[in-house]
Order: C-alpha cells, then sequence, then structure tokens
C-alpha cells in the first residue's frame, strides 16, 4: 500500500479532528496545572503587612508591592510547628527586581544586596536569593520575618516585585534549579524543530499558514529563552527588566504574526476591520492600569488571539473550515490556564500550547475535507477569471487553465492553447478566491488537477508534475503526500 493510500485510509473527519485537538489542549492543561513540577517549599509567603507613611502596619498582600523610590518595610507571620522538616537545615529563599536586608525576629539573617534611600546607598542584589536560617530561630511557635528593600535602580514601574518568599530545604545559592527547567527546555527544542519545519514547507510550497506558524514559533521561542534564562544566569536585579522587554517583545509580536497571517490567509471582507482592531486593543491594553505585570501581559496576548478566534468561529459556522479554525479551541485553553493561574499560563501552558498549534498544522493534512458538509461547495467555487488590462476586462474560464505562475505581485495564468495572461492579483489571493479544481504545489505554482496527467519523480527529491499538454510543473517536496491523496480522488 503506498503512502498516499495509507493516508486515504486513516484520514479523519474535520469534527474528529477537532475533537482530537480539544483533548490534546485538556491534557496540555492538565500536565501544566496539576504535575508541574516545583520547589519543595515548606511555606510560601502571601499575606504580609507593610508599614505605611504614618508608621502603622497595615494588612496588604505579595501581589500588592510594587517599586517605591522610598524604603519599604514589610513583614510575614509564620506558625512553626514541631514536625522533622523544621529539623534539617533550611533557607529563607525570596525574588524579585529589589534589594533586601531580612531579619528573622528582628535578627538580621541575610542581605539580597542592601536597601538604599538612594542609589548610591543601595547596593543592587541577585534576582533570586537564599538565606540560611540557623536552626535556634526555628523553634515551634510564631515568627516573624522582616524585609527591609528598595528598588533604586529600576527603570520602569513594576507593580508586583516580591515575586516570592519561600522557606525550602537548605539552597547554597537562590538561583533556580536547572532540573525545573527540563519540560520547558524539551519545549523548546520541539518548537524550535516544528517552527523552522514550518517555514522551510511555507517558503517551498508557498504555504502562507504555515509561513506564519513558523514565524510565531520563533517569537514564542524568544520568550521561552528569556524565561529559561533566569535558571541559567542568576543575574542583577535590573536586568530583569531587560528579560521583561525581551519577553514582551517576543510575546507581541507572536500574537501580531498570528493575526497577520490571519489577514493574508482570510479572504472575507468583514474579517479585515477587526483583525487590525484586535491588534490596536491589545497594544493599547499594555498602557492601561493592571494588577500586576504578569495579568496585563497574559490579557494582551489573549486580546491578539481572540480577533481571529472570533472571525474564524464566525467561519466555521458559514462551513468555511480549515486548520486555523482550531484557533478558538487555543484561545479558549488559554483563558482556561490564566483563570487557573496566571503563572503557569506564562510560565509553562503558553509554550505546550504554542507546540500544539503549530504542531497540528501538519496533522490537518490527515483531515478528509472534502467529503465534509462543512468544506466549500462545487457550486462556490470560483469558475472564471476576471483579468483586467488597458481598462478592459477579459473573463477567461478556470477550466481552460492549466497552471497559474506567481510572478511578483502578479500571476500568470497559463491556459491550454498555450496563450498566457498576466492576472493583476498575487498567487497567493488568487487561491484564496477557490478557483475550481486548482492546487497550490509550490511556492510559485498551482495546477489544475483536472489536467494533470502524472506525477514524477527523480533522485534528490524533486518532483513535478506532467500535464495533459506536455508542459511540466515543479512541485513542492511538502506537497507530494497531499498531492498523491488529491489526485487519487480526482480519479
Amino acid at each position: 500500500m503506498s503512502s498516499s493510500d495509507k493516508k486515504l485510509k486513516s484520514a479523519m473527519s474535520v469534527w474528529q479532528f477537532f475533537l482530537f485537538i480539544t483533548i490534546v489542549y485538556a491534557v496540555g492543561l492538565f500536565i501544566t496545572h496539576r504535575t508541574t513540577v516545583f520547589e519543595t517549599i515548606f511555606w510560601s509567603g502571601y499575606q504580609l503587612q507593610a508599614l505605611n507613611d504614618q508608621g502603622t502596619w497595615v494588612d496588604s498582600n505579595r501581589m500588592k508591592i510594587g517599586d517605591n523610590e522610598k524604603i519599604q518595610n514589610i513583614r510575614f507571620t509564620i506558625h512553626i510547628d514541631d514536625s522533622e522538616k523544621w529539623k534539617q537545615p533550611i533557607s529563607l529563599m525570596i525574588g524579585g527586581p529589589f534589594s533586601a536586608e531580612i531579619f528573622w525576629d528582628g535578627e538580621n539573617i541575610g542581605n539580597k544586596g542592601s536597601a538604599g534611600n538612594t542609589i548610591n546607598e543601595e547596593t543592587i542584589g541577585p534576582i533570586d536569593f537564599s538565606s540560611f536560617v540557623p536552626p535556634r530561630l526555628l523553634q515551634p511557635g510564631i515568627h516573624l520575618i522582616e524585609l527591609r528593600l528598595s528598588t533604586q535602580h529600576l527603570l520602569m514601574s513594576d507593580s508586583s516585585i516580591l515575586h516570592y518568599v519561600w522557606l525550602t530545604p537548605y539552597r547554597k545559592d537562590g538561583q533556580r534549579d536547572l532540573r525545573y527547567y527540563v519540560a520547558p527546555l524539551l519545549i523548546l527544542s520541539g518548537l524550535i524543530l516544528l517552527s523552522i519545519q514550518s517555514l522551510r514547507i511555507g517558503r517551498s510550497a508557498g504555504n502562507i499558514m504555515h509561513t506564519g506558524l513558523g514565524g510565531y514559533g520563533l517569537f514564542i521561542i524568544v520568550v521561552l529563552l528569556a524565561e529559561v534564562s533566569r535558571a541559567i544566569i542568576n543575574y542583577p536585579y535590573h536586568y530583569h527588566e531587560l528579560r521583561s522587554v525581551v519577553g514582551w517583545l517576543g510575546l507581541m509580536a507572536a500574537g501580531l504574526t498570528l493575526i497577520y497571517t490571519c489577514y493574508k490567509v482570510i479572504d472575507a471582507k468583514f474579517a479585515k476591520i477587526p483583525l487590525v482592531l484586535g491588534a490596536l486593543i491589545s497594544l493599547i491594553n499594555n498602557y492601561l492600569p493592571t494588577n500586576g505585570e504578569d495579568l496585563q501581559l497574559a490579557k494582551s496576548f489573549i486580546l491578539l488571539v481572540l480577533a481571529p478566534s472570533l472571525i474564524f468561529a464566525v467561519l466555521s459556522l458559514k462551513k468555511r473550515i480549515g486548520y486555523l479554525s482550531t484557533l478558538p479551541i487555543f484561545c479558549i485553553a488559554s483563558v482556561v490556564s490564566i483563570e487557573s493561574s496566571i503563572g503557569l499560563f506564562l510560565d509553562s501552558f503558553l509554550f505546550i500550547g504554542s507546540l500544539i498549534l503549530i504542531g497540528g498544522a501538519w496533522g490537518w493534512s490527515y483531515v478528509d475535507t472534502k467529503n465534509q458538509a462543512g468544506a466549500q461547495n462545487a457550486d462556490d467555487e470560483l469558475q472564471q477569471f476576471t483579468i483586467k488590462d488597458a481598462g478592459q476586462e477579459k473573463v477567461i474560464r478556470v477550466s481552460e487553465c492549466y497552471a497559474l505562475k506567481g510572478e511578483g505581485n502578479y500571476t500568470l495564468v497559463m491556459l491550454l492553447d498555450g496563450s498566457t495572461y498576466l492576472h493583476q492579483n498575487g498567487l497567493g489571493a488568487i487561491m484564496n478566491t477557490g478557483p475550481a479544481n486548482f492546487v497550490r504545489v509550490h511556492k510559485s505554482f498551482a495546477v489544475n488537477l483536472n489536467v494533470v496527467r502524472t506525477l514524477k519523480s527523480a533522485p534528490g527529491s524533486k518532483y513535478w508534475l506532467e500535464m495533459t499538454n506536455q508542459e511540466k510543473i515543479p512541485v513542492s517536496r511538502y506537497r507530494v503526500a497531499e498531492l498523491r491523496g488529491l489526485l487519487k480522488r480526482s480519479k
């Protein structure tokens, strides 16, 4: 049995594929939110008290401690019992873009740099810090952990600088353990391979969707590299701004690439304006006040994905279905992830979800779209080309053409009688109109399946189509498997 025959026998229906993708996203959500490997944490500080300008301790929480030109004093209350875990060496770990002096029941137990009222007075501390807690201070009872912190070297406002305060088994330093990033590193490898391959497919076969998803993946890789960098280098806290900027640029570029890809793929006139508005609203969102930098970043990304998701949902209702019709599933899964935990979305699910989004495009070639009720009807297919030349219009029946050749922003319409005409639109734009029986076989060519005599090959992965009029059309090796199946169906 040939590879194309196997592909046809194993083809899924559109809805089977959508169900499969939904299940894969659900598994991704479970993995990122239920099985993510964390540090062994005996205690994590969230609720705290902050010293206000009147010298009074007031209730607050970790997410409300932002940068401040003055020294800030905060304290946590912790109850230690007589369990065995407190009898082993313990570290107090704190992380975030600030310098701090650390006190346990009034006794200084470590300095993350040193706090200061001015830039010159402050010593810059590392982004992550570990301080040994002497065993004599770990007696059962109520204890106070106080931090005296400052952010004099931050250049940009940060509304939530206190990333974490933990008590853990003893760690020599605060640098995050690389073994907790095994999963992200594996995902990074997968993203690199899939993204590069998608770009190659898009460039060779003239597939805008694959090119766009490949570009999207490369920008997500930038975000993931910025995230993993904290495990490789325990950099001074003010460098965290550079990491945040790189991550923000990567995430915004990924979302905008997705919107641009949809803009190029969709030929529906109603879709163009919502896509542009979606991009503008997302960018504006970055300048609106919100509770936390992570929330703002997550909201901006969702707004970027939301516009194309809504458009493809509408197109699906109109029975115009393609692979990007799965975007609403990705968007819903991302929203669920954010609602469960913004941190886990930005640290984990965003990358797994992107891996699924890019990888799923390859699976789409195994979906039988021709026999679906939701596939484009033959009556809706373009039956004639209208070519404008010197102020006049010439109408040519699609069935009279054997191939279309991209010529920059124009397209050469090649007729069976040997004549050619230059169409005013590009090849991609013409193929988006759905010319009857035409299929893209190369970045520069599309052919009429009814005029194909045979598919031939030569050593070195070289393929071409021999047409009934003896003409030869090159075929991208990335289109061969799909083309064999289409030829078998057409016959």
